[in-house]
């Protein structure tokens, strides 16, 4: 299958820009770095034992000219350490988990004196579906568990300005829950009516059409919401998905890998600087195009 808008950012993305590539001591990790040096999008810098590094990929028979090295003890945390330090002093722009844990890596860069700004740390996925006409986020699938109204605010706030930033303005966002009617039992549609009245008045981003709560079908399909009698200029027509919670999101997120055969780019927003997480399970493309949304992000770091 093909992904023309996936394929659109990569090749938007491509230059030199230093992207610290963390503790990368597995075959995809390293298979990831080959092809992004081979694709010319960025200059990866590899953060971790760089002796153990080498061997496997030679083992590997993996090309690892035109990387970086900086050399660090056989530790994942200490990689991580450094690398944080690196963005620190300008050296890596963007950052990429290798082969270490989550939590490995996300524990130094949100400490006190990691990689922390003053904005909510979360996560944006975009996905490229054959049955849809573009590009379409869902955040949060990956950072906050069970976010109150307060926290899918900040969450809004980090996904629209991302999205801004790689060219899709004037977002039209669907907040999903079960339901389009509001239940007081059911915080996903209380926290939407909230978000939306407040949106109304106190705009969370500019441009920005926020509306809900959407089922995932009235919010997906114009015909469903007229049907049901929703009135709705982002019915059908969504950039982005807001999930009630992580599970929503993780569920949905592989939902559209495995059952419609989409391919997807994503990255952590709110640190001083993106970061790419990436699963043993994504595909190379999957891994290459978000390393390219992370660079677009990076370059645009400072822009409204």
């Amino acid at each position: 299958m093909e992904y023309p808008l996936l394929e659109k950012i990569i090749e938007e993305a491509k230059g030199d820009l230093p992207l610290g590539v963390v503790y990368p001591l597995s075959i995809p990790a390293l298979e990831t770095v080959a092809e992004l040096i081979k694709k010319s999008l960025c200059s990866p810098v590899l953060i971790g034992p760089i002796g153990p590094i080498l061997e496997l990929a030679a083992s590997a028979k993996i090309s690892l000219d035109g990387a970086l090295t900086v050399d660090t003890p056989d530790d994942p945390i200490l990689a991580t350490k450094k690398a944080v330090e690196m963005v620190k002093d300008g050296k890596v722009l963007a950052l990429m988990k290798g082969s270490l844990h989550t939590e490995e890596l996300m524990g130094p860069i949100v400490s006190r004196d990691g990689l922390r700004t003053d904005k909510r740390i979360s996560h944006l996925f975009l996905f490229e579906l054959t049955h849809y006409h573009k590009l379409i986020g869902i955040s949060d699938a990956v950072v906050n568990i069970a976010p109150n109204a307060a926290l899918k605010r900040e969450i809004l706030f980090n996904s629209l300005s991302a999205l801004k930033k790689l060219g899709i303005s004037n977002a039209k966002v669907a907040l999903i829950a079960a339901t389009e009617v509001i239940n007081l039992a059911m915080q996903s549609t209380t926290d939407a009516k909230e978000i939306v009245d407040e949106h109304l008045t106190n705009p969370i981003f500019p441009g920005a059409i926020i509306e809900g709560p959407f089922g995932f079908d009235n919010a997906i399909s114009a015909e469903s919401a007229k049907i049901k009698g929703i009135s709705s200029q982002v019915a059908g027509d969504p950039d982005l998905l807001l999930v009630p919670d992580l599970q929503v999101g993780n569920i949905l997120y592989k939902s559209f890998v495995y059952m419609a055969g989409a391919e997807c780019a994503g990255a952590i927003l709110g640190a001083q600087v993106p970061i790419v997480l990436t699963s043993r399970s994504d595909s190379v493309f999957s891994r290459v195009a978000s390393t390219a949304m992370a660079i677009l992000l990076a370059k645009n770091l400072n822009s409204k």
